[in-house]
Parts: C-alpha cells; sequence; structure tokens
C-alpha cells in the first residue's frame, strides 16, 4: 500500500542568489499520514542552457521555538532539468516529527551535462520584494487575459528579474527576461493585463 502525503504549507522563495544558474523557488510542508511526521520538500529551477545532472543544496530546518532540529546538505542525483524547468519537489530532503517553524536553504554546488562540478556558496542571496495578493476581482480578469493558471498576485520589478502574476521570481537570463518559467505569461503582457484589470475595478 502507497504512502499517502497531505500538503500542510507551501511558501515561495523570499530571496535569489546573485549569480547564481540554479534559483531556489519553494519549500513545501507535507504530512505522512501513516505517522503524521512531516515532510519537506524543496524545488529548484534551472536557468542556465544546459541540463541539470547534480545539484546540492544546505537545509536548515528549525522547530516553531526557533530551535534547529536538523541541517544537513542534500544532493539531487541524475536530474536532467533543462533551462526552465523545475526539480526537487518529489524528493523529501528532511522528516520531523514535531512541528516546523521555519526552512532554511543555501545553495551549494551544481554539475551540469559536462561533467563540471560548479560552485554556488558565493553567490550572496538578495532579498526579494514581498509578494502582493491581487483583489479576487483582478485575478480572474487577468487569467481570462493571459490564458495561464495560477494568477495570485502584483507583478514586481525587480534589480535583477520580475516576480510574475503566478509568483514565481524570474531571474534575468535565459527564457526568464521576456517569459515567465514557470506560468508562460509575458513580462510585458502580465503588466499591463494587471494595469487593465484594476482601472476596470
Amino acid at each position: 500500500m502507497s504512502e499517502t502525503f497531505t500538503p500542510i504549507a507551501r511558501s515561495r522563495a523570499g530571496y535569489y542568489c546573485k549569480g547564481s544558474p540554479v534559483h531556489f523557488v519553494m519549500v513545501e510542508l507535507f504530512r505522512m499520514e501513516s505517522t503524521g511526521s512531516t515532510v519537506v520538500t524543496l524545488t529548484f529551477k534551472n536557468l542556465y542552457s544546459r541540463p541539470v545532472m547534480e545539484f546540492t543544496a544546505h537545509y536548515r530546518c528549525k522547530n516553531r521555538a526557533g530551535q534547529v532540529i536538523g541541517e544537513d546538505d542534500f544532493s539531487y542525483h541524475q536530474v536532467g532539468a533543462a533551462e526552465g524547468e523545475c526539480f526537487g519537489s518529489d524528493d523529501g530532503v528532511f522528516i520531523s516529527d514535531e512541528p516546523l517553524g521555519s526552512v532554511e536553504v543555501n545553495l551549494v554546488s551544481v554539475t551540469y551535462d559536462d561533467g563540471i562540478l560548479h560552485s554556488l556558496k558565493r553567490c550572496a542571496p538578495v532579498a526579494l520584494p514581498p509578494l502582493r495578493p491581487l483583489p479576487e476581482a483582478a485575478r480572474e480578469a487577468v487569467r481570462r487575459t493571459l490564458g495561464v493558471r495560477g494568477v495570485r498576485y502584483y507583478p514586481e520589478q525587480a534589480a535583477d528579474g520580475w516576480r510574475c502574476v503566478c509568483g514565481a521570481f524570474n531571474y534575468n537570463a535565459g527564457q526568464g527576461r521576456t517569459h515567465c518559467s514557470e506560468c508562460g505569461a509575458a513580462k510585458q503582457q502580465a503588466f499591463a493585463a494587471v494595469a487593465a484589470a484594476l482601472r476596470r475595478a
């Protein structure tokens, strides 16, 4: 009999690592129904033109009192993620028997299909603008205009990229420059659709 996992929470990354060819996208928590334990998964996105083959991140999990209850490197093997593709969400990196308060993630290294390992430890984290939820009426209008799913937020310009209406951060590398690599929305159309929807509201 297969294990059942129930979603508990998900949070998009509030930062990006400047110069990194891999972007940390989100952390998700699931409840393992057979034991009640919490399972942590992390999602990353390849920004480079070559496929990611191996990737290592460092995680630090804290309980609600702020105490570290789990910390280690976690490596993803035989990834095969092409440019713009996300990976990692199917791998549990940590299992906790107590409720979690926060999960911190640092990028360690990436290896592409050329077999060369690149350290990411010098790619400094840069805070992103906080996500601002769109009013529900505007969300539906923007969905119809763009024809994409997951419209929830105001798009935001950042120093090295932009935040899409789906919440994804698109770093100024590869296809992230003009189209969201997660929902496919065109940057200019997304900003224009939100502005038009708010004028009509």
